[in-house]
């Protein structure tokens, strides 16, 4: 048996030791329409090309992989487990797993004739529009290690702008703080529990109740609670900007009508005093 395909068998152990919990998360953002078989040759690939492109990016193990099963993971019944596959397309709001390559290649040059720019391709989800220096052509977009590589560098300058990988993870999906922030819980909910299992099952044992696994399900409650913070956090500022904005109209509504009511006064006035003044001349002309 061959190393290859020993990782394979060992990833495929691990994905399934990590039950429905896993399969049930993923299932929250990836595309459904057109769901191409199943396959373990294709369910690897995505896992082989992220786990290089970790490495050659200095990432942490998995980190990739569970941006990718975020973006593109669905439960498969026959292994009992969630993968990434890599020739997803998302577009115009839905999702297309294909079957091949080709047919993704297809899929893409269809919605690409009909106008549709913002397209989303392969293992990472990479947007055709906004990376369009990303990838030479269609083939190479598909290509699970070129798009998990970009991705990584992607990730890791991401990273050096904003400072933490927690950030970088939220910028990756978007950065809205809201949508960034649900996405990042979701990813590092599938990150903990890939880490854990994974090196638990590649040694050769069963995934047992660990003190490491108790402290990453602390990790992930504190991550909830800290989300919940944030997220009434920002509702509030947005609530006292809100306020501030209705604030100053009201005040500029104000100064405004004063500073009308007094030009006004001061025209009646002048206005008046004009009027005498041409009355005065006319009685002294006529005196």
């Amino acid at each position: 048996m061959t190393v290859r395909v020993l990782t394979r068998i060992l990833v495929l152990i691990a994905l399934t030791a990590m039950g429905m919990a896993v399969g049930a998360t993923v299932a929250l953002s990836a595309p459904t329409h057109r769901s191409a078989p199943a396959t373990l040759e294709g369910h690897t690939l995505c896992i082989e090309a992220t786990r290089a492109a970790e490495r050659s990016q200095q990432l942490a193990p998995h980190l990739l992989g569970a941006i990718s099963l975020a973006e593109t993971g669905r439960w498969d019944r026959a292994h009992r487990a969630s993968f990434a596959w890599p020739w997803t397309v998302m577009a115009e709001g839905r999702g297309r797993y294909l079957p091949s390559k080709a047919a993704a290649i297809a899929e893409v040059m269809k919605l690409q004739a009909r106008g549709v720019k913002n397209i989303d391709v392969g293992c990472m989800q990479v947007n055709l529009h906004y990376h369009a220096d990303a990838f030479d052509n269609l083939n190479e977009a598909f290509d699970p290690g070129t798009n998990a590589n970009y991705a990584a560098a992607f990730l890791r300058g991401l990273k050096d702008e904003v400072g933490t990988w927690k950030d970088a993870v939220a910028y990756y999906h978007s950065r809205d703080d809201q949508r960034g922030d649900a996405y990042q819980g979701r990813v590092y909910d599938l990150w903990y529990g890939q880490r854990t299992n994974l090196v638990t099952v590649a040694a050769g044992s069963a995934v047992p109740v660990t003190p490491e696994a108790v402290a990453a399900d602390t990790r992930r409650a504190e991550m909830s609670r800290d989300r919940v913070r944030r997220a009434e956090q920002y509702r509030m500022i947005k609530a006292a900007r809100a306020a501030n904005a209705e604030f100053l109209r009201k005040q500029r509504a104000i100064i405004d009508a004063r500073n009308a009511a007094a030009f006004e006064a001061r025209k009646a006035q002048v206005m008046a005093e004009w009027e005498e003044l041409k009355r005065k001349r006319a009685a002294r002309a006529g005196g």
